[in-house]
């Protein structure tokens, strides 16, 4: 896995929600998927996964996202096949403004399908849209 390679799985990783497009985002993910944090872990097989990301593109839309983006601030290997990399994300209004931005990280896979995303620590955007007073989910 190269950090060109974990750059563009993240640009695929931002059109997906960009288009809205819940199967494109979860074929980007490794089953079971694993959400750790706050404290709390969640274990997601794939239709989960589609349902929670479904409620991701509702709430997302909700508060107007026209465009998610996703720039890579650290890609750290950490064996051969596994790597944990932060991002630097952004949801933008139609108007290409940002409605609110948060560092992102990720435990990924290189499978034998290619890049997979196996694990989210989504503490930061939980708290980035809790200081915006529009708090997400049950976390």
């Amino acid at each position: 896995m190269t950090a060109t390679q974990v750059e563009n799985f993240f640009q695929d990783y931002a059109a997906a929600f960009s288009r809205f497009d819940v199967d494109a985002v979860g074929d980007l993910w490794a089953y079971p998927a694993h959400m750790v944090g706050r404290g709390k872990r969640a274990v997601l097989d794939a239709e989960q996964f589609r349902i929670n990301t479904m409620g991701l593109r509702a709430f997302y839309k909700y508060h107007g996202m026209a465009k998610a983006t996703k720039r890579v601030l650290d890609f750290t290997p950490l064996t051969a096949t596994t790597a944990s990399v932060r991002t630097a994300d952004q949801i933008l209004d139609v108007n290409g403004q940002p409605i609110i931005a948060w560092e992102h990280v990720y435990l990924l896979s290189d499978t034998p399908y290619g890049i997979k995303a196996v694990t989210a620590l989504p503490d930061n955007e939980l708290d980035a849209w809790q200081a915006r007073g529009t708090p997400m989910g049950a976390w």
